[in-house]
């Protein structure tokens, strides 16, 4: 039986898996992402851990096929790389070269970790049937990857799928912590919604926030504002209304750009809440979108999306991948 090393590479946890040919994962580790060393700490550790799980399951690096990685960007993606993240203290490094070394393999796949979650959804979820897939976390960010007419995006340099970046409201003063004004994350994602619901609060009538909100209102988590929410306060339900909007303008965004079939939804905080900000959102797109509405549904991958999307870049590789890498 053939084997691949799956990797999903993110700003907290990097987790690398070893997945069958038949999409069964195998073999699991999970540890803190390395944030500080040189250019090639973070692939040296991804061998060591590679090496270690296979052992583990009686395997030889010669049953290996390839090593799929879905990882935190900006990416070239000609040489493999992630280029001054903004979310890692170790900015820059090296992922596809030194892993084609250490582990004398030349099918290593290195996509932004939502595009491996697409092709994830194309070859293993509910993406199978469909020729037209876009992929949306709502997570600690917003995160999105796209399949187009069975092909991959990818872009010039592997970033042609940054929707949390896509702007929703051009004129308004909170921002998104790579600095931008108005993107969809800054409104939506784990790390923006305690941020708008201060916003939010700055910005109501000095008599309205007065009455109701006070300092026991302040939230510091998506955790606590959903909480809120749930117990039935007025304050809350009309942020998280305020949210449903977002989401349907980023998503009637993606409808309106890419014309897809099928959208699936993942990460924590849309996958946690998905009843409180997705389904609204859903129900509003009409009034964003122009193009006939797609399938909107969560994915079942669930928290393996990114992992198993990397395990298929190399099970089933896309032709706008084998084409960047010249492999086959």
């Amino acid at each position: 039986m053939k084997y691949v090393i799956a990797v999903d590479l993110g700003a907290t946890n990097l987790r690398v898996g070893i997945y069958s040919f038949d999409g069964e994962l195998r073999n699991l580790h999970i540890i803190r992402t390395p944030s500080k060393g040189g250019k090639n700490t973070i692939a040296e550790v991804i061998y060591d851990i590679g090496i270690k799980l296979l052992r583990d399951l009686g395997l030889s690096g010669d049953e290996v096929v390839g090593i799929g990685i879905g990882t935190i960007g900006p990416l070239d993606i000609r040489r493999g790389e992630v280029v001054n993240t903004p979310n890692l203290e170790l900015r820059s490094f090296r992922l596809r070269e030194p892993l084609i070394d250490l582990f004398n393999k030349n099918h290593v796949y290195v996509v932004n970790d939502c595009v491996a979650g697409v092709w994830g959804e194309k070859t293993f979820g509910h993406g199978v049937n469909y020729s037209n897939v876009v992929y949306v976390t709502i997570s600690t960010g917003v995160g999105g990857g796209v399949v187009i007419n069975d092909n991959l995006m990818l872009g010039k340099d592997g970033n042609a799928h940054e929707v949390g970046h896509l702007v929703i409201n051009y004129d308004d003063e909170l921002r998104c912590g790579c600095g931008g004004v108005g993107h969809w994350e800054a409104y939506a994602s784990g790390s923006g919604i305690p941020r708008f619901v201060k916003h939010y609060m700055k910005n109501l009538t000095t008599k309205h926030r007065n009455s109701i909100v006070s300092l026991d209102d302040e939230v510091t988590t998506p955790e606590e504002f959903f909480n809120r929410v749930r117990t039935g306060s007025k304050l809350f339900n009309d942020i998280c209304y305020e949210i449903c909007k977002i989401n349907a303008a980023g998503l009637a965004s993606i409808v309106n750009a890419y014309d897809p079939e099928l959208i699936t939804i993942g990460g924590s905080v849309a996958l946690a809440n998905y009843g409180l900000i997705i389904e609204p959102a859903i129900k509003l797109l009409k009034q964003y979108s122009l193009n006939r509405l797609p399938e909107i549904k969560p994915t079942k991958l669930g928290s393996e999306t990114v992992l198993k999307g990397a395990a298929s870049l190399v099970i089933k590789p896309p032709k706008t991948l084998l084409e960047i890498y010249g492999t086959s």
